[in-house]
């Protein structure tokens, strides 16, 4: 690959490149170059300024966010032990900017989702025991702040649970995370029958069972073990 971009936007140790073929949320360790510049994305040979391809628009996402709230995302994950925590990154920082576009991403909101992604990891006994000891009051209200985010958050999703599940509600698509797996999902609906598709980077011990509770919400259910050509699942 070689790809001639424009800097498009830069923040903290993320860029945004605009190229022929879509654009690019890149990440280094180095000084990022200013809005304006052009620069050149290889995958071959050495260069000055050597950074990791984050995601791809249209391959990965859809859209993507700005990177001031890519920044904010990979703060909020951190510690987190998930799989394809880079993808989770880019589709928290989706969740965040749409809620600003509705209201101001303070550090209210910042930590309290800090804690509710918290919540989502599996956790030692001694703090499950501490955790026991929280009021349901306390949930509740974590709760309640999750769906006041939800209500805010537009075309995107957040659900927190044993696992963190990004919606993307206008392409009728889901992204599970979980610390050793990905559930990348499609649902179709239609006047004569419903559909879901869920694409597993491993496949589940339980995935008859999990086939089975699917099949009382939809027509059709397909598993697959997920694979990729050239950004697209097959």
């Amino acid at each position: 690959m070689k790809i001639f971009g424009l800097v498009v936007e830069s923040y903290g140790k993320y860029v945004k490149v605009k190229t022929s073929d879509g654009e690019y949320i890149i990440k280094s360790g180095k000084k990022a170059p200013k809005e304006g510049a052009k620069i050149e994305l290889k995958d071959f040979g050495i260069g000055d300024y050597v950074a990791k391809v984050l995601a791809k628009k249209p391959y990965n996402f859809r859209e993507l966010p700005s990177v001031r709230f890519v920044q904010l995302a990979e703060e909020l994950v951190e510690g987190l032990d998930v799989l394809s925590k880079e993808r989770l990154i880019v589709a928290i920082a989706l969740f965040l900017e749409e809620i600003s576009k509705r209201r101001e991403i303070d550090k209210s909101i910042l930590q309290r989702l800090r804690k509710a992604l918290r919540q989502s990891q599996a956790v030692d006994s001694a703090q499950q025991s501490m955790e026991k000891k929280e009021s349901n009051d306390d949930r509740r209200e974590l709760e309640d702040f999750l769906n006041y985010l939800n209500i805010l958050s537009g075309r995107y999703g957040l659900i927190i649970n044993e696992g963190i599940v990004f919606l993307d509600r206008e392409g009728g698509t889901f992204e599970v995370f979980l610390k050793d797996n990905r559930i990348y999902g499609v649902t179709q609906q239609n006047a004569m029958r419903s559909s879901v598709t869920l694409y597993f980077e491993k496949i589940p011990e339980n995935v008859t069972e999990l086939e089975k509770r699917l099949r009382n919400n939809f027509d059709v259910v397909s598993i697959k073990l997920e694979a990729m050509r050239d950004g697209t699942y097959v």
